[in-house]
């Protein structure tokens, strides 16, 4: 059997950020930024690049004519980003809004990952390739349909037995239709007050 020690060293996890910071940084500044964010632990700290100076970078809409310094860093302890930003813009005395965290896989993140351009349009291919071969019968029809409203009655019947609750089980129907007695209507006729 593990002890405790095992398990907390299995567990161990790491966070990913990726730091951008407008504006010129001095090698003193990268050296202060590495420096600060020993308090998060660091395990991976990397300059990625930096952008020539924009008119309008990208991220951050109220900085203009500058550059953008980027780095990858990597910390074993949790924190949000909004405290990075607040973080290193304090450590570094700069604005905020020169300094943006992200985190690797982010939607705003993906567009700026670099695409194999692509030759012709996308419905010049009669086979249409590029769609895979997907199994149509596995997101809707009758098979579907049934699977779908089986998997809500097994949610149903576990939030029961969480609850407490005794499950019914399939026995005869309280109201058979396809029997033929007593299929008659349960309201009688009334008697005609006239008579």
């Amino acid at each position: 059997m593990k002890s405790f020690k095992n398990y907390l060293a299995e567990s161990k996890k790491q966070y990913d950020f990726r730091i951008k910071i407008a504006g010129e940084m001095s090698p003193e500044q990268e050296s202060l930024l590495k420096s600060s964010l020993d308090r998060f632990q660091v395990s991976g700290f990397k300059k990625t690049g930096k952008t020539p100076i924009q008119e309008l970078p990208l991220d951050f809409p109220q900085v203009k004519n500058c550059e953008v310094n980027m780095y990858e860093v990597v910390l074993d302890y949790p924190t949000t980003q909004l405290e990075l930003i607040e973080y290193i813009s304090n450590n570094l005395k700069v604005n905020k809004q020169t300094v943006v965290v992200k985190r690797p896989g982010e939607p705003s993140e993906e567009y700026q990952m670099a695409v194999e351009p692509r030759e012709g349009a996308l419905l010049d291919d009669p086979d249409y390739k590029e769609a895979g071969n997907p199994q149509f019968e596995d997101y809707y029809g009758d098979r579907y349909n049934s699977g779908f409203v089986k998997e809500l009655n097994d949610i149903l019947k576990l939030q029961r037995k969480a609850r407490g609750e005794i499950i019914p089980t399939q026995g005869a129907a309280k109201y058979n239709t396809d029997s033929t007695d007593k299929t008659g209507s349960v309201l009688k006729t009334a008697p005609d007050p006239r008579k």
